[in-house]
């Protein structure tokens, strides 16, 4: 028997179609703010709209927040689409991406990164998504991490050049947190305070016996080691770099970027 206490099925389905109209509503009110943001800008200030400070808060904060059965995973997602998107309307700009048999994730995370609205252009190569974010100033990179053929990061952060500024995904799970398995890159206009990690190329003169936590890639090139070391922002370039190199002599180390790191769900 039915308890008269418990509210009806089509009592709790109005209550989620309340919800859903309410959140609709709330995305729309979005949408006007953003128009307005978008004419402030116009006399304000100039160049991309990605903000990977802001973006690492919000889900921070997501992540604190969080409670009940909801995967906190969709959430930051929800949340990344809908960051990305509003990004996206104020400042129309495509993700380069290396896509290949090597990397048959990156659409994936790219696709969860960025949005589905944001267009992707596919590239065979780290070299080629660097060479197209320093000839297009307001589009944004996708380059996987881990060991590579070349040392593509070592053309990160010269004059005019892109540098990192934030990993991917944006969340790593606390049980077994595992490295970021992307890095984003951008104009070297974009601002990067706030963020919380230093990011240094590193060249070693030989590949060090054990590979530690603080290397996110790694390449042989020219007899010479390279690696992509990351640390604290309060941390020198050497001390980043002495962390990374386990012992071996340390020939090289320059800043290439910042990033936040991943929020631990």
């Amino acid at each position: 028997m039915t308890d008269p206490t418990l509210p009806s099925l089509a009592d709790l389905r109005g209550e989620i179609d309340r919800i859903d109209a309410a959140m609709h509503g709330l995305l729309m009110e979005r949408g006007q703010i953003i128009e307005r943001l978008i004419e402030v800008k116009k006399t304000a200030e100039t160049g991309s709209a990605f903000r990977p400070a802001r973006e690492a808060d919000v889900v921070r904060r997501l992540v604190d927040n969080h409670k009940g059965r909801l995967p906190v995973e969709l959430v930051v997602q929800i949340w990344r689409q809908i960051i990305s998107t509003f990004t996206y309307v104020q400042s129309p700009h495509s993700v380069h991406v290396v896509m290949g048999p090597e990397q048959e994730n990156a659409r994936e995370l790219a696709r969860f990164h960025f949005g589905f609205g944001v267009p992707l252009v596919k590239h065979s190569s780290p070299a080629s998504v660097v060479a197209a974010i320093a000839r297009d100033r307001g589009d944004l990179g996708l380059i996987g991490l881990g060991p590579a053929r070349e040392p593509w990061w070592e053309k990160l952060g010269g004059s005019g050049q892109p540098i990192a500024m934030a990993t991917a995904p944006a969340i790593a799970r606390a049980a077994s947190p595992r490295p970021p398995q992307a890095l984003v890159i951008g104009h070297p206009s974009i601002d990067t305070a706030g963020l919380d990690t230093r990011l240094v190329a590193v060249t070693l003169a030989g590949r060090p016996a054990v590979e530690v936590d603080a290397v996110l890639a790694s390449a042989d090139e020219g007899g010479r080691h390279h690696l992509l070391a990351w640390g604290p922002r309060e941390a020198s370039e050497a001390e980043i770099a002495q962390d990374a190199a386990s012992g071996m002599a340390v020939e090289a180390a320059r800043t290439v970027g910042y990033t936040a790191r991943p929020i631990a769900a």
